[in-house]
């Protein structure tokens, strides 16, 4: 087998392994866009399982030492993992402008809050609210700082959005 050859075949595996590599993430992420409810950081299907919780929540400490919570805007087919800060009994959800990049939902939830958060398996229907208070920033800043360890970057911004019960 000359070089020219053994250069040839190994080229033609380095595609073939690149195509089976994208074909490979296309299915993954079709797959959580099926499944119910995000899977890991990446987006996944609407949230379809979990007990309804119809009664209203004034005070969201439950929540406090959770980590995630699965969040899904009304009106879409789509759910993403997201963390949740609690204060004082209210609960609030932080969206980070520059990471993840390229997400757009918390554009969607300025304009038309109605979502639902699934929490240990319980699905809620809330409300989210944005808010820029600056007290109330700098405050969630320091909950957030003693609840995660590894905060993403934040120099494109946050926006914080505090969660209201609802009515289904």
């Amino acid at each position: 087998m000359t070089n020219a050859t053994t250069a040839a075949a190994k080229a033609r595996r380095a595609v073939l392994v690149g195509l089976g590599a994208i074909a490979l993430a296309v299915l993954v992420v079709l797959g959580a866009r099926l499944s119910d409810g995000p899977v890991g950081f990446l987006p996944g299907g609407a949230l379809r399982s979990g007990e309804w919780v119809d009664a209203p929540v004034a005070d969201w400490s439950f929540a406090k030492d959770v980590a995630e919570v699965e969040l899904a805007l009304e009106g879409e087919r789509s759910s993403r993992t997201t963390w949740i800060l609690v204060d004082g009994g209210q609960a609030w959800i932080p969206c980070s402008l520059s990471f993840p990049p390229f997400k757009r939902w918390h554009e969607r939830a300025a304009a038309d809050g109605r979502a639902v958060l699934r929490i240990d398996g319980r699905r809620y229907p809330v409300t989210l609210v944005r808010e820029d208070f600056r007290p109330t920033r700098r405050r969630l800043e320091l909950v957030a700082h003693e609840k995660y360890e590894n905060l993403p970057p934040t120099d494109g911004g946050v926006w914080l959005f505090r969660v209201e019960s609802r009515a289904r």
